[in-house]
């Protein structure tokens, strides 16, 4: 049966794509490997340290314009590479990539890297996180001690001792790991919350938010029972029916945020409400619809902030100390340290682009938010800040060296020249 010009055309196109797919992805693979390199040879001479960068990762973010995660499997691919030989090997050869070799350096013990490895090349990057998070590891045999000279024993008698390596399974440290949680906005501004811990820690929040859970029943069957007329139109859907989980973990929120008796503490945790002609956010957050105004201004926790056309007014020389009111908006402007690649959002203080010792103002345009440990870094002057802080890309921060800390310039990554190296 023949096949039709156009569909020998399609035929002929898919495969050539199939083809560049892959020769593409084995360059990315090789530059990625040595990405791993450049990261190794940070680590071990902690070349990244100069600067202002907090980790070889915060590095990595600002000079290769890698995301925070990306990021992380680089330095720890990088930091096992001695170890994981044959996984190395393979991403240097552009046989693997950098996200199949990070499945193997995040959980897999030396002594099945090989294995491991040799299953990399046949699955997809699901598949061998699905593969290695069912496999338990065996864990290595303990040292006999009758292998063990006994003058080795009479050496170190009375003697600390080192504490032995890890041995455990990568299945059983993550179920053993620290609790863990991240919070932040999406893109359509809805708050996310993700939280780990284990078992035993696990069971407890569960309780806690089970209790909240029926605390909110025995209200709202207790609150029913009082109406001697029953509203047929629901004002709020949430509280319609049964109380959810959900329902139940903003209990517990508003109860530790209840039990707050400080008054600098209460500010400190306080919600703000940003209100302009234009729309509605909350510090830190995403633009709100319009129809969820009505429970936040009902709310006693919440404080509206109102500005006209998006403009704060900002505050003169006079003032040395910030009012709250524009700490509030810069905060909320800022939402973190302002440091090239700091993920730092919390606890982060207002710095003065020009010091008010030689006339710097407290307006908004010569104020920043910085971390702590940026904060400090531009004191002893290990960094230098300048620019105009209202614009997202309006600031300039160099090192000690003078070299712009900043992501690379097309100029930068451009190809060499045809011919050279």
């Amino acid at each position: 049966m023949s096949t039709s010009p156009l569909a020998q055309s399609r035929h002929r196109r898919q495969q050539e794509l199939w083809a560049r797919t892959a020769a593409v992805a084995g360059r990315l693979n090789r530059a990625q490997a040595e990405l791993v390199d450049i990261a190794a040879e940070l680590i071990e001479d902690r070349h990244w340290g100069d600067g202002g960068f907090k980790t070889p990762e915060h590095y990595l973010v600002v000079r290769a314009g890698l995301s925070p995660a990306h990021a992380a499997d680089v330095v720890r691919v990088a930091r096992r590479r001695s170890e994981l030989v044959e996984a190395s090997a393979a991403l240097e050869a552009g046989e693997l990539s950098l996200d199949q070799v990070a499945v193997i350096a995040r959980a897999v013990p030396a002594r099945y890297q090989a294995s491991v490895t040799a299953l990399a090349r046949e699955a997809t990057v699901p598949q061998l996180r699905r593969a290695v998070a069912r496999h338990a590891f065996p864990a290595p045999p303990a040292p006999d001690p009758a292998d063990s000279p006994a003058e080795d024993d009479a050496a170190t008698d009375g003697e600390p001792q080192l504490v032995p390596a890890d041995t455990r399974s990568a299945s059983e440290q993550r179920a053993c790991a620290k609790p863990e949680l991240s919070m932040g906005y999406d893109a359509d501004g809805r708050f996310q919350l993700r939280y780990s811990a284990p078992a035993t820690i696990g069971a407890l929040v569960e309780q806690a938010v089970k209790e909240a859970k029926d605390a909110l029943f025995i209200r709202r069957r207790g609150a029913a029972a009082a109406d001697t007329v029953v509203d047929h139109v629901a004002v709020d859907d949430r509280h319609a029916g049964l109380p959810t989980y959900a329902d139940a973990l903003e209990e517990m929120a508003n109860r530790s945020l209840a039990s707050v008796t400080s008054t600098s503490r209460a500010a400190h945790y306080r919600v703000y409400l940003h209100l302009d002609t234009d729309g509605a956010w909350v510090s830190g957050g995403h633009v709100i619809p319009l129809r969820l105004l009505g429970r936040f201004l009902s709310d006693g926790t919440v404080q509206p902030v109102w500005e006209t056309e998006g403009t704060p007014v900002s505050v003169g020389r006079a003032m040395r100390i910030l009012p709250d009111r524009t700490r509030r908006l810069i905060h909320d402007r800022d939402r973190g340290c302002r440091f090239p690649g700091c993920t730092t959002t919390r606890f982060t203080e207002v710095h003065h682009l020009t010091p008010w010792a030689y006339g710097g103002p407290t307006d908004l345009d010569n104020q920043v938010l910085l971390c702590t440990t940026h904060h400090d870094g531009i004191d002893r002057g290990d960094h230098t800040m300048t620019g105009d802080p209202t614009r997202p890309d309006g600031l300039v921060v160099t090192n000690r060296y003078g070299l712009p800390i900043h992501p690379p310039r097309p100029h930068e990554t451009a190809p060499p020249p045809d011919g050279d190296s």
